[in-house]
């Protein structure tokens, strides 16, 4: 159980937005972390409809551990949440986590040592173990074991000075989707040492999505070329040339192999160009990065095209918008 100080060392930022249904249970976990600092639980929320605000006063009055309350009168995303967020917060250290995640009971004090020679510090995030049985081709949830160029908000921690220095979140992001990397990455440009620390523990729910909300959550994919564009040196993330996913090249053949084979009418020789032109992603989805039950890969690779082309298309519209080429 974290002790209760009046002058907490670690401040612990949470954004929500509609999901007061779950702030129980994160707040339950932060009651028990173990060894850690004296913290306080800021949340955020950020102008929802569903009583979210009675839910923080409740936990406010009930909880071990003390919650602050910050509500916003006009929905801006995450960023405009997590800034209100850390400016209203009292203590030297910032660490954040989201609404849909449940920090592990060490995840406090890891994140503190980690500090001690570190201006950020990011930990292990995995999927809700209990949760994994339920998800589907189309889930959603994060898994980050190692330090890999990313840094998520669901569990990282900063310097309070690192965060004045650079102004926080940019809150120009159109979409809740990379304005967490490119401020980790501009800390990193103006010399903030940055650790991982796999035993600063969360786990992150499953979301199970259907096709059509997997279909439009890929808008905010655009929020990757701003952050590239800001921070050129996130363009080595980009392992695949100007590609984004190991996927897209190889669907980029295939929907040129299936116009190709559209296209064939009796020329048989163009037809199986087409099928060849399709063969790398096929295999890709089938054998190198096979997803989803073998039986329903028929609809489900078709899908899976379509979804990556998809994603493609948001890319290439925002490497328009901001003048950097990201596919």
């Amino acid at each position: 159980m974290a002790a209760m100080s009046t002058v907490p060392a670690v401040s612990v930022v949470v954004p929500t937005y509609q999901r007061r249904a779950l702030l129980g249970r994160l707040v339950r976990a932060l009651e028990q972390q173990e060894d850690a600092p004296p913290f306080e639980v800021v949340i955020v929320d950020d102008a929802s409809t569903d009583g979210t605000i009675d839910e923080v006063e409740r936990l406010r009055a009930a909880s071990t551990v003390p919650v602050v309350g910050i509500r916003l009168d006009e929905n801006r995303g995450p960023a405009t949440a997590r800034n209100a967020g850390w400016q209203r917060a009292t203590a030297p250290i910032i660490a954040f986590t989201d609404d849909d995640c449940a920090p592990q009971p060490g995840w406090l004090s890891a994140l503190g040592r980690a500090l001690e020679h570190a201006d950020v510090a990011q930990g292990r995030t995995v999927p809700d173990p209990d949760q994994l049985a339920h998800r589907n081709v189309f889930s959603h949830t994060v898994l980050n074991e190692e330090e890999w160029g990313f840094y998520e908000t669901c569990n990282i921690a900063y310097r309070r000075r690192v965060l004045e220095e650079l102004g926080g979140f940019d809150e120009r992001f159109r979409y809740p989707f990379g304005e967490d990397t490119d401020l980790a990455w501009r800390a990193k440009a103006a010399g903030a040492r940055v650790s991982f620390d796999k035993q600063a523990v969360v786990h992150h729910d499953v979301h199970r999505h259907s096709y059509v909300e997997h279909l439009l959550d890929l808008r905010r994919r655009e929020g990757v070329v701003r952050a590239i564009k800001r921070n050129p040196e996130m363009r080595r993330l980009c392992r695949y040339g100007i590609f984004w996913r190991p996927s897209h090249p190889s669907a980029l053949w295939a929907a040129a192999g299936l116009a190709t084979v559209a296209s064939a009418r009796r020329r048989p020789m163009r037809a199986l160009a087409g099928v060849v032109m399709c063969a790398p992603y096929l295999r890709y989805r089938t054998h190198t990065y096979p997803t989803g039950l073998a039986r329903n890969r028929p609809v489900t690779v078709p899908m899976l095209l379509l979804s990556d082309l998809a994603e493609m298309a948001v890319l290439a519209a925002a490497s328009a918008r901001y003048r950097t080429v990201v596919l």
